[in-house]
């Protein structure tokens, strides 16, 4: 009988299914408003607000972006917006 038992806990641990706990890690959101951030990062990067007032680049950003409300996500986002907004890319050469 010890034998039969034997072979049954191997065969059990073999094709058992654990299941393992995955942490989630949760992006918090930001309540200011996504234009209210992209300007305050830009500016942070060295961008004037000057620059970014002669492109209209916060309400382009505003109207682009479709992304979550977090720093992360914005920064991101940022290299995809400057390819597709000439002036804005020029404006921001080597500054973000």
């Amino acid at each position: 009988m010890n034998l039969l038992k034997q072979l049954w806990c191997k065969l059990v641990n073999k094709t058992s299914i654990t299941a393992t706990p995955v942490e989630v890690e949760e992006v918090e959101e930001d309540s200011r408003p996504v234009g209210e951030i992209f300007a305050h990062m830009c500016r942070e990067s060295g961008v004037k607000q000057r620059d970014l007032d002669n492109t209209n680049a916060v309400a382009l950003f505003e109207e682009w972006y479709e992304g979550a409300n977090n720093e992360e996500e914005i920064r991101a986002a940022i290299g995809a917006f400057k390819a597709e907004h000439a002036a804005v890319n020029a404006k921001f050469a080597g500054k973000l």
